[in-house]
C-alpha cells in the first residue's frame, strides 16, 4: 500500500508540473542573509519647525499679506521603491529638501528664494540622482528672517536620502505685531495693560530678591565655602534673568525692531531610505539646538525627535522605534538652572545643595516666570513620540517622533495667535516581503520535457493489448464463418 501512494503521488507531481502549475515553497525565516528584501518601500517625512499665524487684521508694515499664514521651515522627505519579486530589478525613488513652503512663503515674492526644494530622482541620467545647493540668507522681516545652510538630495538605486539645515532665524518681529488693531487699540496697549496690571515686573523683581536673601543666608552659614561657588553662579544667573526680563519688558513697549516672538539657531532635518543586514531601514528624525522665546527670557536648548522602522518579510523581522525627549530648558544666561517645558509650563530643577530655603524660593521664582508667561499668553505642549504599527510578520512598521508646541494667545480673545512647532510629521514606514524559492522535482528517468516513467501505467497498457486481441479473435472467426 505504501508503494501505491508513494508512486501516486510521484504521478500527482508531474501531471502538476506537466500542466504548468508552480508549487512554491516559502524561505524560511531564520535563513541567514545580508540581501536586501525582494521587494521593500519606504516613506518618510521630517519638518524642524512649523509656525502659523492668526492676525485679527492685516500687519500694518504689510498691509497686502493676508491675516492667517502658515509656514514650514526645514523638510524632508523620501519614497523609495525596490522590486525583483517579478524577476526584474524594478526600482524608483524620490527625495526631497526644502526650505520652507506655506501660505506666508505663497504670499511673498518668489525671488526670495524661500521656496527652494530641491528634488532628486532615480533615472538614467546621474544628474538627477543627486542635487545640492550652497548656504544663502533670506530677508522678509518683519514676518522672518533666516540663514540657510546647505541642502542635499539624493535618490539611488539602493539609497535614498535628504537633508536641510537653518543655521539661524527670526519668525515675527513682536514689534510690528503688536502694532495690529485690536477690539478698538493695538494689541500691544492691550499686554500692556495686562502687564501693569498683573505687575509682573515687580512680581520678577521680588521673586528674585527673595532668592538672593536665602543665597545671602547660605553664604552666611558657610564658613568653609564649600557652597559659595554654587550660590554665586545661582545669584548671577537670577540676576542675569532680570536683566533679560526686564530689558524684554522694555523692548515689548517700545516696540524695538527685533524683538522676536521666536529665535532659532541651527535646525537640520534629515532622512534616509536604505537595506541593511538583510532588511529595509526608514529613518527620520530633526534636530534643535536653540530656540529663544520671547526674545531669550527662555531658551530652549537640544529638542529631538527621530523615528526607526525595520522590515524584513520574515515572521518577527519588523520593528519600531522613536526618540526624543522633552526639551531642556536654559533660564537666563547660565545652565546652573535647567528645568522642563510641558503643559504645565516652566518646571525648574531646583539646586539640592543649596538648601529647602534656597529651592524653595526658586519655586516662588518659577512661579512667577510661568505668571509673566501667561500674562504674555505663552503655552507649551509635549507630545510624546509613539509606534503606530509593527506587523508579527515581518512585512511593515512605523513610528512617529515626539513633537513640541508653543502657542501665543491673543491678550483679546485668548483665540491663538501664533502656534510655534517642532518635530511636526517626524515620521518612517516601511513595508517588506521576501521572494518565495521555487522547488522542481525532477524523476531519475525522465528526460526533458517528459513524463517520468512510474509504471503506473502498465495495467492500461495491459487492458489496450487484451481489447486488442479480443477484437482480432472476433474479426477471424467472422472471416473463417
Amino acid at each position: 500500500m505504501a508503494t501505491t501512494v508513494r508512486r501516486r503521488s510521484t504521478a500527482v507531481l508531474a501531471l502538476a508540473m506537466a500542466s504548468g502549475v508552480t508549487l512554491a515553497v516559502s524561505i524560511p525565516a531564520g535563513a541567514a542573509t545580508s540581501a536586501p528584501p525582494a521587494y521593500y518601500q519606504g516613506v518618510t517625512s521630517a519638518n524642524v519647525l512649523g509656525v502659523a499665524l492668526h492676525l485679527p487684521a492685516a500687519l500694518p508694515a504689510l498691509p497686502g499679506i493676508p491675516k492667517d499664514l502658515a509656514v514650514n521651515l526645514i523638510g524632508v522627505s523620501g519614497n523609495a521603491v525596490h522590486n525583483t519579486l517579478a524577476g526584474t530589478d524594478a526600482n524608483a525613488s524620490t527625495a526631497t529638501s526644502s526650505l520652507a513652503s506655506g501660505s506666508l512663503i505663497d504670499a511673498l515674492p518668489s525671488a526670495l528664494g524661500l521656496k527652494k526644494t530641491l528634488t532628486a530622482t532615480l533615472s538614467g541620467d546621474p544628474a538627477d540622482g543627486a542635487k545640492s545647493s550652497a548656504a544663502q540668507s533670506i530677508n522678509a522681516s518683519p514676518l522672518i528672517n533666516v540663514t540657510v545652510g546647505g541642502q542635499l538630495a539624493k535618490a539611488l538605486k539602493l539609497n535614498n536620502t535628504s537633508s536641510s539645515t537653518l543655521t539661524d532665524g527670526k519668525i515675527l518681529d513682536l514689534g510690528s505685531l503688536l502694532q495690529i488693531p485690536a477690539a478698538g487699540t493695538t494689541l500691544l496697549n492691550t499686554v500692556q495693560g495686562a502687564i501693569n496690571q498683573a505687575d509682573v515686573t515687580g512680581q520678577v523683581n521680588a521673586a528674585i530678591q527673595n532668592v538672593e536673601s536665602a543665597l545671602n543666608a547660605v553664604l552666611a552659614n558657610d564658613p568653609t565655602g564649600q557652597t559659595a561657588a554654587l550660590a554665586n553662579q545661582v545669584e548671577a544667573t537670577v540676576n542675569s534673568l532680570q536683566d533679560s526680563v526686564n530689558a524684554f519688558l522694555s523692548d515689548l513697549q517700545n516696540k524695538v525692531a527685533g524683538t522676536a516672538v521666536v529665535k532659532v539657531n541651527l535646525l537640520d532635518a534629515t532622512q534616509s531610505i536604505a537595506p541593511s543586514g538583510g532588511s529595509a531601514v526608514s529613518n527620520a528624525a530633526v534636530h534643535l539646538a536653540d530656540l529663544d522665546i520671547l526674545d531669550g527670557v527662555l531658551t530652549v536648548k537640544g529638542f529631538e525627535s527621530g523615528a526607526t522602522a525595520i522590515a524584513n518579510g520574515k515572521p518577527g523581522g519588523a520593528s519600531a522605534t522613536f526618540v526624543g525627549h522633552k526639551p531642556i530648558v536654559a533660564v537666563g544666561v547660565s545652565n546652573v538652572l535647567t528645568g522642563t517645558l510641558d503643559e504645565t509650563g516652566l518646571n525648574l530643577q531646583g539646586v539640592p545643595a543649596l538648601g529647602d530655603t534656597v529651592n524653595s524660593a526658586l519655586k516662588t521664582l518659577q512661579s512667577t516666570l510661568n505668571g509673566l508667561l501667561n500674562t504674555l499668553g505663552v503655552h507649551l505642549a509635549f507630545v510624546p513620540g509613539h509606534v503606530d504599527k509593527v506587523d508579527p510578520a515581518g512585512k511593515f512598521a512605523q513610528a512617529t517622533g515626539p513633537e513640541y508646541d508653543i502657542v501665543v494667545t491673543n491678550p483679546v480673545d485668548k483665540t491663538a495667535l501664533v502656534e510655534v512647532g517642532l518635530g511636526h510629521g517626524t515620521t518612517a514606514s516601511v513595508s517588506a516581503a521576501q521572494a518565495t524559492k521555487i522547488n522542481k522535482v525532477n524523476h531519475p528517468q525522465a528526460g526533458p520535457g517528459t513524463l517520468p516513467h512510474t509504471g503506473a501505467n502498465l495495467p492500461l497498457i495491459a487492458g489496450g493489448g487484451l481489447a486488442l486481441l479480443l477484437g482480432a479473435g472476433y474479426m477471424r472467426r467472422r472471416v473463417m464463418s
